[in-house]
């Protein structure tokens, strides 16, 4: 399960709740050591992850992974599924044990180390709605103190009930994109000059990762149960994202007016792990409580929903204007490299046709590594 762009630690609102969440005005020094809750039932075959941590400090961004809690998940006929801890703080079962079922009651049940006993809401897994499409088109916008507008694909998605019945939506998005470095490898300097077979090994790179937004949506005051071009997230030609072929992971979940009134508060508020605390907060409770302390905060929400998943592709532009930062070859440097000392060793060298060897600003000119992604293209992917 992708995490759900750590904005848990925080859960925060101003104003403008809608009346089903419960609006909480929380004492500020006592805000540290709250449990916080992300946890995710759907129909899908994916493992069930239930992730428990720790809140620190209001001024402090970390959760702590809480260990060492006992995690089940029970249905309307209190059958029981237990979570195993198969990472520090995350608790898992596998598709092949559970999988939620549409039409079906589920409830979440943690037991604390410290001997506090916990659950949810008992919650309804909803039918889920057809994707109809997922596409982009080109936009920009301009930036106060920018020195060139914002320019890139704003992606859009269509879809339908299938009943007429009022539908709320939440949108979880991933990225994946294809990228290279700015240079390929041809030289390594360690004292001397020793020739890279593959000049090309460390040059492309694949790179995954969640959109830090969240997008919800609700037909409740809708004659119909139709979505038309409801907008997603933008990606923008300053980073590499769409330098080569860019990838979008959509997940539409059908969840229940509760879920639907906690996640859409705190994406009115547009909390991303960016802007974290820009605003004196207020506290959403969710849907988890201490059996033998209701007055007890416990942050999050274990989350029931009809899912339903498209992954589209896109190509490079060929309209858009690039901003992303490249390299400079650096022809004069490499008149210092046989005076080097083994400090500055391994050196990596490029030979740009007709224009000789020369260095980069540093090694991130050569291995694509060292912008965050991997050298292998995930088993998804397609060209």
């Amino acid at each position: 399960m992708i995490k759900w762009y750590n904005i848990l630690l925080t859960l925060v609102l101003l104003s403008g709740l809608v009346s089903c969440v419960e609006e909480y005005w929380p004492n500020i020094d006592k805000y540290e050591n709250l449990l916080v809750v992300d946890g995710l039932v759907t129909n899908g075959v994916d493992t069930t992850v239930v992730s428990l941590s720790i809140s620190t400090s209001i001024n402090d961004s970390k959760l702590l992974p809480l260990s060492g809690a006992q995690v089940y998940i029970s249905d309307q006929d209190n059958v029981m599924s237990q979570l195993i801890e198969m990472e520090i703080g995350s608790y898992k079962i596998p598709a092949s044990e559970f999988i939620g079922k549409v039409g079906d009651s589920y409830q979440l049940h943690i037991n604390h180390p410290n001997g506090n006993k916990y659950v949810s809401d008992i919650s309804t897994l909803l039918e889920p709605s057809p994707i109809d499409s997922v596409y982009s088109s080109p936009d920009s916008y301009e930036l106060t103190n920018g020195d060139h507008p914002v320019v890139g694909l704003q992606f859009y998605i269509d879809n339908h009930g299938l009943t007429a019945d009022t539908c709320n939506y939440l949108w979880r998005l991933s990225q994946t994109y294809k990228y290279q470095s700015s240079f390929t490898l041809d030289y390594i300097w360690e004292g001397a000059m020793i020739q890279v077979e593959n000049p090309d090994s460390l040059r492309t790179c694949w790179r995954t990762k969640p959109v830090q937004q969240i997008f919800t949506y609700s037909t409740r005051y809708l004659d119909n149960t139709k979505i038309t071009k409801y907008p997603l997230n933008f990606v923008s030609t300053d980073t590499k994202m769409l330098s080569m072929r860019y990838s979008l992971f959509v997940e539409q979940l059908t969840i229940e007016d509760r879920a639907f009134s906690f996640w859409d508060a705190l994406q009115k508020q547009n909390i991303s792990q960016e802007n974290l605390y820009t605003q004196q907060p207020v506290q959403i409770r969710g849907n988890v409580r201490n059996v033998l302390d209701e007055d007890e905060v416990v942050l999050g929400y274990f989350t029931v929903a009809g899912v339903t998943k498209k992954r589209v592709y896109v190509n490079r532009p060929a309209s858009l204007t690039f901003y992303y930062s490249v390299c400079d070859p650096d022809f004069e440097s490499m008149m210092m490299v046989a005076a080097s000392t083994p400090t500055f060793w391994p050196i990596f060298i490029t030979n740009i046709p007709g224009a000789g060897m020369a260095l980069g600003a540093s090694d991130v000119c050569f291995d694509c590594r060292l912008e965050g992604g991997g050298l292998n293209p995930p088993n998804f992917w397609e060209e």
